[in-house]
């Protein structure tokens, strides 16, 4: 998985960006085909606001957050993004599948 982290209005301490990373590693055991994650943190006046936006197979997850403490923020963010992968792979699970002799025979008997 290829994680971007993206900082605005501040500069993202290097130990900040190592736990980020750690907690998108840690979503991998959810959903295994992940294939992009951009991860945006924003400093307003009184808050920071965490936005994390994932790419999965044909289509894209996107949480957000915001608190005074970035951590917080960010731990708030992973526990979003923890649910919609569980609800994402139940739907690939209880999706039904085609077997390719089947679609092949179809075709040969148009």
């Amino acid at each position: 998985m290829k994680i971007r982290i993206t900082s605005r209005h501040q500069k993202l301490a290097p130990k900040l960006k190592e736990y980020i990373e750690e907690k998108l590693d840690r979503v991998e055991r959810y959903y295994d085909r992940i294939i992009d994650c951009e991860v945006v943190i924003v400093k307003e006046k009184i808050a920071e606001k965490v936005e994390i936006s994932i790419k999965v197979y044909g289509k894209s997850l996107n949480v957000k957050a915001k608190d005074i403490d970035l951590t917080k923020a960010i731990d708030l963010c992973m526990d979003k993004l923890e649910v919609q992968l569980k609800k994402f792979k139940g739907k690939m699970k209880s999706r039904p599948h085609v077997r390719i002799s089947e679609v092949l025979a179809g075709a040969a008997e148009e």
